[in-house]
This record gives C-alpha cells, structure tokens and sequence, in this order.
C-alpha cells in the first residue's frame, strides 16, 4: 500500500463505523417538529432520523387501484398540466386488508439528514441543519435512495414496513404519488381534491407555504414544518424548495403522455414561485444536465422527499393471486352466461382456431379491447356500488338524526309544560299571580306553536329519508349480489377511515344486512330499519 494509504483507509471506516447504530439521539424538533399519531420514524446514520406519512388507497384485491384525475384544467398551461385520468395504489397492505398504503416524507429531507448519508462526517444537528436540502442532482437523489435503504436493511431491518414479509425501500415518489398526496388524498372531498390548492382553513396560503413575497420567503429558504400542514399532515409539499420526482417529463396529449421521454420533474414550486402560480398541478421539466458546467443538474432551490414503498410481486404466493386476479377481469360481474361474455369466448377460440396469420392478430386485438371495455365497465360498476354504501350509511345516519331531533323538542314541549305546571302551583294564593300565568302561558303557547311547526317539518323530512332509504335497499339490493356488497364493504370502511367518517362505518353494515334482508324476503320493512338503525350506538364502528 502506498504512504499514507492506511490513514485513507482508516479516515473510511470511521464514518462507517460511527453510522452503524440505529439509535436515535438527534432532538425530535430537528428531525419531526410537528409530531402526529401514524407517523413513520425511520432512523438515519448519526442518530437521525425521518418522518413519514401514510397514504391510504382503499382497495381489497390485488389489481385494485383507484382512479385519481390529476392536472388542472388551464388552456395556457394544458400542454404540461392538463387533466389527465391516472391510477393509484398503495404498496403496503392496512389493517383489515381493504386498503394499501404507501409512505411520504413528512418533510422534505434536510441538510442534516442529507449530510448523515451522504457525507463522511457525522453533522452536528441544529436548526440550521433544519433547512431543506437543495443543489442536488436527480441522481445525488436516487443515490440517497439507495444508500438510506442499505443502511436501513443493515442497521434496522425492523423499522421498514413490510408486505408479506418483504421489506419497504426508498425512492423518489412518482408525480401521481406526490401530486395524490399534495391535493390531500381521502382526507379531502372530491371538490377539494380538484381544486387547485388543498384546503386552507385558515384562508392564507401564506401560513401553509413559503412563495415569492415580503410577507413569505423573501427569497429565503426555511426551516421545515413551521407551517401548517396540508389534510394529510405533509409539511412544505407547496413552496420552500421544489421536489424532484422519479420519472422522466411528458407533454400531455389531450388526457395522456405524449410518447417523448424528456428531462426530470420538479413539483411543489419554490421560494420563488409566485403565490398565482403556486398549485397542486404545476410541474417543470428541468435537463438532467446543465449544459454550462457540463455537470449534473442542480438548483439552490430544488429539493426533495423521499417515498417508501415496496415491490409489486412480494412473493409466490401473491404472484398467484396476482394471476388469478388478473384473469377474473375481463368477465362481467353477474351471470356467466350473459351475452358479452359469450361473445368474449367466441372471439377466444375464433383466434385459436383460425389459421389465417393476419386475421389471427386482428382477432386477438379485438379481443384485447374487447377485454379492456369489460374492466372498465367492471370498474365503474364496483366505484358505483361504494358510492351507493356510503350514501346507504349516510341516508340512515339521516333517519337516525331526524328521530333524534323530533324527540329532542317533545323533550323540550314537556320540560316546558312542566316548568308551567310547576309556577301554576308556586302562584296558588299568591297576589297578583293571574297576570303572570296569563303572560307564561301566552309565551308557552307561542313556544308550542314554533316546536309544532318544526315536528312537522322534521317528521316530514323523516318520512323522506325513510322513503329514501328504502328505495336504495330495494335498489341496491336488486342490482347487486350479496357477494359484491359483502366484498366491497371493508373497502368502503377504509375509505370512510380515511375521510375521517368512522361514525358512518356502522350505519353501512346495517345497510348491507339491510340488503341481504331484502334479497332474503323480496319485503319492505322501514320500521324495522328504522328500529334497527336506532340501536346504533353513537360512535360505534366496531362490529
């Protein structure tokens, strides 16, 4: 060895060793300032450590995903942002298996973070240390990628999350990933999810985000998680320093990529990003090299944050179910022997049996669409049903809040007598007493006048959510078999978790054994629906 080998040698092997505990020593304001339930803390070399969000996706068979539709819709940036249906699923199965979840940096990693990786020496960590890592290339991220993931799998397997006993790694989220999570995911409705900001109850973007004003960045980067956060508890996903994402830039074509792979992506804008232009949907393309340092590209306000996900064929076993899934999707839910499924095994041994070349392929591309139509209505069949299971469990949370409000003014018609009752027997005897009963009782008679009307509303608007309520278990239960309710239920509990509408899980199993009392008897029965219903107890959604 040349002089001075060892000491390179040795200067090596200190990092190494000093990185080899999973010990997390850095304060929890350095590396998660804003502690939530659910997070994912994985440990880092140093001491450190990372904070991670769960993205739930509901969906209970292995080829589910969900529908997201992404982009906005403005003419002048259409050309990169335009809406675009995509599809989402979650990498790690949740509790009760209808939903998958996958795992985004709360935070966009730090310079501290960053150094405990990617630098020889162990960082002091500070607040400083708490600004976003930026002047990083797209492949300066990856590499931190795979180097976090290394490290974990070495010093602490066991903090990764699993899928069937395969364990998580890290990477750069997708855009359909990141932009999901930057909208707000379930947590927001379908109206806030499309809108082109998550929602902001304070109403200043500026308390959510650091852009281009005096009264926000001043072109300054800042510590991360001083704001607040979006609905899904993502710190600084809008502003502070843009995140680069995994996959190369398209153009849109009118709903779908373009078929030129380009640059990489930055999403989230930046400090210097107007607040107008600041947008779940805005993304820039950016060269993988700059071409006046003839380096790797970098920026001083590009950042990142990392993803955790796993892979998709875990195991024999799921790669199984995958083929058994995979096969069911082109049939029709229903009967077997309907005419489109037919049809489909007509063109199936059509293709088989013929000898003619050209005609075998225009077959089996036929076939191919033919299939894809099927999924599709498949699909839209089952996102109908859950929709319809989640406003069963809503109309009978209506019957249940009718009943309750008519019996909350009879309580209050009879507390009020009462109270009458009781001056009428204090005034016996008392001087002067006629003019203040006659004054009560006027009073209570206006008072009853005013209950009386609002009975008859409420009973009014009871008998239509009643009426309602049947004309959907009728309905439902006439056009769905019992198997596809059973099956599609926990998938809407999941999704009634994620929306925060636990209350709302126990009133769907009611309506689903609704339905099967219904396919049972081919009867109506509202008042023991309606008994049924009642003896929900408030707050439960435990079966």
């Amino acid at each position: 060895m040349k002089k001075g080998g060892w000491g390179g040698f040795l200067l090596l092997l200190i990092p190494v060793i000093a990185a080899a505990s999973a010990e997390i020593t850095w304060s929890e304001k350095l590396y998660n300032p804003a502690p939530a339930p659910a997070d994912l803390i994985l440990p880092l070399p140093c001491g450190g450590a990372m904070a991670f969000r769960p993205v739930e996706i509901p969906g209970g068979g292995w080829l589910d995903d969900r529908p997201v539709e992404l982009g906005q819709s403005d003419a002048e940036r259409g050309y990169k942002e335009g809406r675009r249906l995509s599809h989402l699923a979650g990498a790690f199965t949740a509790e009760g298996g209808a939903a998958r979840r996958y795992y985004l940096g709360k935070y966009e990693v730090t310079r501290d973070q960053y150094a405990a990786l990617m630098t020889p020496d162990c960082p002091k960590p500070n607040m400083r240390g708490r600004l976003p890592m930026t002047s990083v290339s797209w492949f300066d991220a990856v590499e931190l990628s795979r180097r976090y993931t290394e490290w974990l799998l070495t010093n602490a397997p066991a903090s990764l999350p699993t899928e069937d006993h395969a364990a998580g790694f890290l990477r750069l989220p997708t855009e359909e990933e990141w932009e999901f999570a930057a909208r707000g995911g379930l947590a927001v409705d379908a109206a806030d999810f499309l809108a082109p900001r998550f929602p902001m109850p304070d109403g200043e973007l500026a308390r959510y985000a650091w852009f281009e004003s005096s009264g926000s960045a001043e072109g300054e980067l800042h510590p991360v998680g001083l704001l607040k956060p979006n609905p899904l508890g993502l710190y600084d996903i809008l502003g502070n320093a843009s995140e680069l994402t995994l996959a190369p830039f398209h153009l849109d074509r009118r709903g779908r990529d373009h078929g030129q792979a380009g640059g990489f992506v930055s999403r989230g804008g930046d400090l210097f990003t107007p607040d107008s232009q600041l947008a779940s949907a805005v993304r820039q393309e950016h060269n993988y090299f700059d071409p006046g340092t003839k380096q790797a590209k970098t920026m001083d306000s590009l950042g990142l944050r990392l993803v955790v996900t796993a892979p998709v064929i875990v195991s024999p076993e799921r790669l199984s179910a995958i083929k058994q899934s995979w096969t069911g999707l082109p049939t029709l839910s229903g009967d077997a022997g309907t005419d489109a499924t037919l049809a489909l095994k007509q063109l199936q041994n059509l293709a088989v049996q013929t000898q003619d070349d050209a005609l075998r392929t225009r077959l089996e591309l036929i076939q191919r669409n033919f299939e894809q139509s099927q999924t599709a209505i498949n699909e839209a069949r089952t996102r109908t049903l859950r929709a319809l299971l989640r406003t069963g469990a809503f109309m009978g949370k209506r019957v249940v809040t009718d009943v309750q409000r008519a019996e909350a003014i009879r309580r209050l018609r009879k507390l009020a007598e009462s109270r009458f009752e009781d001056l009428r027997q204090q005034a016996k005897g008392v001087k002067d007493s006629a003019a203040l009963l006659a004054e009560a009782r006027t009073d209570l008679n206006n008072k009853q006048k005013k209950w009386d009307e609002s009975l008859r509303e409420i009973e009014a608007s009871l008998a239509n959510s009643l009426s309602y309520y049947g004309d959907m278990t009728v309905e439902v239960g006439s056009d769905y078999t019992e198997a596809e309710t059973t099956g599609q239920l926990p998938v809407v509990e999941a999704e009634l978790t994620a929306k925060n509408n636990v209350y709302l899980i126990a009133y769907a199993r009611v309506f689903v054994t609704h339905l099967a009392a219904y396919r049972s008897a081919r009867a109506v029965d509202k008042t023991r629906w309606q008994r049924d219903l009642l003896q929900i107890e408030p707050g439960s959604s435990a079966r």
